[in-house]
Order: structure tokens, then C-alpha cells, then sequence
């Protein structure tokens, strides 16, 4: 459990299981996804995924299994009902690709907090105890209104209300569907179970939450805590940046925000299942094309904000030695001591996060011989620096540009 500075909700739950707060090998992450995916399978009355109790051994030991990791991904069902799988931002999102990744003939989005030039949002609802409450969906309104179920994944429900407001939201737009919110964590007490119950009775909405681990917890203290101001990172030394116009291109969205370009694989604006193998095949060719790359040494990579995924598949793909966190927009409370999980932070901004302040925890606790930082998106070059220097006082850094590198657009 850790402290957030943010007077709506100032505690939050911090994952072991999905790389965004704290570094975790690709195949426990990958492998959570799996777990609520069989779930989700026994739900609707089909077969659960055929090595689920391996993987559950695996998520609960935290030892990675690379062999099982490359086998049960591979495993792919198709579920009774035409279903859409939606991500929450910004947490959500590689895990509700990984839970997608395990079906034929379904679709994925992640709901972002980006603002798209020239796109309409196909709808949009809030998340009031955030500290980025507006969530935006992109994808084509066809994709909703041919889906019979929606399945939501989220890392936690606290207290239902993000899963209320969007299922109201999807409900207003896209009548007459069925939800199902899988998540790991379900901490709502009884009142917020059945509050739950009552919006979803009253809209004639069918519902089901399916949780790995519920429970409810009370805080007992609930006092403002304050911590030093917190200074940008700032040491400056130039790195280039590598970006394949070959490979970059296919991939790069049509779609852009006024600080951004983006990669057609993250979810953001649709994704179909055809889309995997091909990402599979473009994240090889991508790492076979890397300069000063040994697959042999420890290594983390860095993903930035929402694009958590991408970088769970390419750890993977790159060898055996490797861990993924992401930055957040989260700001967390660190201090270091024994059993409190965010211990060190810096803080930083980017133009292709259209200069909102980010974070990446507790790098120190990471022995990597190598860093690589996979960006989506590179607007102004310069502006990384400072990050990429402060990276460079743990280990070498390659940074990589997913989309060409990108001046902006009117």
C-alpha cells in the first residue's frame, strides 16, 4: 500500500504483477493477464485455459517461466458472444491487452487520456478520484455497436465507481450489451457491492465483476501527508535516438494529438486478434535491427505513460534477463524505509505527454546491465535528455522511437 499526493484518494495499491509502478519480468505480467483470461473463459462456461494451474504457480512463486510464458500465450479461445475488451488508462492498459491476447474473434481498446486532433471521441467518462479524471475512447463506433459483450479490465476496483461511470457511459451510447469487469484486486465493501447492483438493475444492465483476490479494507488514517517539492531531472547529455523508417512507418497511427504520433499496436484506436502475429513478427524484426544490444545481459526497459504493453512483448522477445516498468502520470509518496514499497522517484516532463509530469519509481532497486526505453512517440529530442541521462547513471541506455521522429502537427 502506498501514499498518493492527491487530496481525492490519497492511498493507492501498488502491483507486484504489472510493470508500471515496480520493474517485473515480462511473464509474471503477462501471465496475470492469462490468469483473468481463464477466468473469464470459466465464466461464460467454456474450458479454462489448459495451463492455468502452471501459471497460477508462477505468478504466486513471482519465479519467471519463460518456456511456459512463450506456450500459454500462444493459447487462443473463442468466447459464446461477439465481445470488445476495454484497458483502463493508464495502469489497465498492457493488462487488458494481455487478457485479449487469448481470444479469436474480439477486438481491443484501451480507453486513454490523450486528446486525438481531428477524431471525435466515441465516448468518454470521468474517474473522479484521479488525478487525470477524463478517459477518452477512440475507437470506431462499429466496434461497439457489433459487440454483444464487453468485457472492462482494470488492475483494481476500490470502490466500483470508475466501472459504474463507464458501463453508464457505454450503456447511453451502445444499449442492450453485456459487461463483464475482470480485474486483480476487488476491494468494495458490502454497501458498494450493492450499490453496484442497484445502477446496473436499474438500467436492466447484466454485470458481473470477476476479481482474482477480493477483499475490504478500512483506513484508519486518513490525514494529508506532505512531501518536499521534488525537482525535474536535469542533468543534460545528448543520446540519439533509433528509429527504422521501415519499420516505424507501417506502425505509425494516422492520428495524432498535438504533441504526439502514435503506434497502431497499443489499442488506442482499435485492435483486432489478426493484429497480434503481426506484432510478434515487427517486435523481432525490431530487436534484430537494434545497434549495441546483448540479449545475454540483465535488462530494463522503459516504457512511458499508457503504452505498457508493447513493451511487456518486446522483453519478452529480447531474452531471458529482463524486467519492464513503465512511467506514470502518478504521483506517489516515497520514502525509504523497510516495507514500504516506493522508495526513491524521479520526477520529469515530456512534450510527447504534453508536458505533464511523470515519474519512474524505485530504479535503484534494479540491477540491470543495460537500459532500453521505448518511447512511442519522439517530438523534440532534446527534452528527453534529461531522463535518458539520469537512466545512463545505472546502466547504458538505448532509446528507441516506435513512430518516425515527429516535429508536430497543425
Amino acid at each position: 500500500m502506498g501514499i498518493r499526493i492527491n487530496k481525492k484518494r490519497n492511498f493507492l495499491f501498488v502491483s507486484r504483477l504489472l510493470g508500471k509502478h515496480l520493474a517485473v519480468d515480462p511473464a509474471i505480467a503477462l501471465g496475470t493477464g492469462s490468469i483473468l483470461a481463464s477466468m473469464l473463459l470459466e465464466s461464460e462456461g467454456e474450458k479454462p485455459h489448459p495451463q492455468l494451474n502452471e501459471i497460477v504457480q508462477m505468478v504466486n512463486s513471482g519465479v519467471p517461466d519463460r518456456a511456459l510464458s512463450a506456450t500459454s500465450l500462444a493459447y487462443k479461445a473463442k468466447l459464446p458472444t461477439k465481445t470488445v475488451f476495454i484497458g483502463f488508462a493508464e495502469t489497465a492498459t498492457g493488462l487488458g491487452h494481455a487478457v485479449f491476447n487469448h481470444f479469436h474473434d474480439a477486438a481491443y481498446i484501451h480507453t486513454t487520456r490523450e486528446e486525438i486532433l481531428h477524431l471525435e471521441p466515441s465516448f468518454y467518462f470521468e474517474e473522479e478520484h484521479s488525478h487525470a479524471t477524463s478517459h477518452r475512447v477512440y475507437a470506431p463506433e462499429e466496434i461497439l455497436m457489433e459487440a454483444e459483450t464487453i468485457v472492462l479490465v482494470d488492475d483494481e476496483i476500490t470502490t466500483g465507481l470508475t466501472a459504474i461511470n463507464l458501463i453508464a457511459a457505454l450503456n447511453k451510447s451502445f444499449p442492450r450489451k453485456r459487461y463483464k469487469v475482470l480485474s486483480i484486486l476487488d476491494w468494495r465493501n458490502d454497501d458498494q457491492r450493492s450499490e453496484f447492483d442497484h445502477v446496473m438493475k436499474a438500467r436492466s444492465i447484466s454485470a458481473e465483476v470477476i476479481s482474482m483476490l477480493s477483499g475490504q479494507f478500512s483506513l484508519s488514517n486518513d490525514a494529508s501527508i506532505e512531501e518536499n517539492e521534488l525537482t525535474y531531472l536535469n542533468e543534460y547529455k545528448e543520446f540519439d535516438v533509433f528509429a527504422d523508417e521501415a519499420l516505424a512507418t507501417p506502425v505509425t497511427s494516422t492520428y495524432y494529438s498535438a504533441h504526439a504520433a502514435y503506434n497502431t499496436f497499443t489499442g488506442r484506436f482499435g485492435l483486432t486478434d489478426d493484429h497480434h502475429d503481426e506484432m510478434e513478427i515487427w517486435i523481432q524484426k525490431l530487436i534484430h535491427k537494434l545497434p549495441s544490444i546483448d540479449r545475454k545481459k540483465s535488462t530494463l526497459v522503459i516504457g512511458v505513460g499508457e503504452n505498457i504493453y508493447i513493451p511487456l512483448r518486446f522483453a519478452l522477445a529480447l531474452g531471458e534477463k529482463t524486467k519492464v516498468q513503465t512511467t506514470t502520470r502518478s504521483p506517489i509518496y516515497a520514502k525509504n524505509e523497510k516495507l514500504y514499497p516506493i522508495k526513491h522517484k524521479c520526477k520529469f516532463t515530456l512534450p510527447d505527454s504534453n508536458g505533464i509530469d511523470q515519474y519512474v519509481y524505485n530504479l535503484s532497486d534494479v540491477e540491470a546491465e543495460q537500459i532500453i526505453v521505448v518511447a512511442e512517440s519522439v517530438k523534440e529530442s532534446t527534452t528527453w535528455f534529461p531522463l535518458l541521462t539520469h537512466l545512463e547513471t545505472f546502466a547504458p541506455v538505448t532509446w528507441i522511437s516506435l513512430t518516425m521522429p515527429f516535429e508536430g502537427v497543425e
